[in-house]
């Protein structure tokens, strides 16, 4: 069986089936748009989204983790670094997408377990608590220096 032309192009040249979707969309001709190709990459969109909330949560408090816990003057500077970049994107992708706060709560703790591994595997001689100690709140996660109230 033959395949249609769009999903030929949709499987050989993925940005010109963008294109070629977009100018369809404007001149409503839904009857030629490839749907189920569409509706896949609509929710691709939605999942990358969530994923990079998902690591740039990790490596935010994986970094916070280093700077509350560990005793370095020499690596502090670049932790601060790396925690105000990732707070900066973060803070962009929940004003680019609000509904992201929820799934942020929702993940917090299994990104949070994850962080910790890898830190505890980085510094085992560091005892590193448990639980996060300082509340899960987004607002709060994105400001506070808490190394300053430790």
């Amino acid at each position: 069986m033959k395949q249609p032309i769009t999903q030929q192009l949709y499987e050989q040249d993925f940005c010109l089936w963008l294109e070629n979707t977009a100018k369809k969309l404007r001149s409503k001709e839904f009857s030629e748009i490839e749907l189920e190709a569409l509706v896949e990459e609509i929710e691709a969109l939605g999942r990358s989204e969530k994923q990079e909330l998902e690591n740039r949560l990790d490596v935010l408090l994986a970094h916070l983790l280093k700077r509350i816990y560990i005793d370095s003057a020499y690596d502090n500077r670049g932790w601060e670094l790396t925690i105000q970049e990732q707070r900066k994107c973060l803070r962009r992708l929940l004003k680019k997408s609000p509904s992201l706060k929820g799934y942020f709560a929702e993940v917090f703790d299994e990104v949070w377990q994850d962080a910790l591994s890898q830190v505890r595997l980085e510094y085992r001689q560091v005892l590193f608590p448990d639980m996060w100690e300082f509340g899960c709140d987004v607002d709060v996660l994105l400001s506070v220096t808490f190394w300053d109230v430790r």
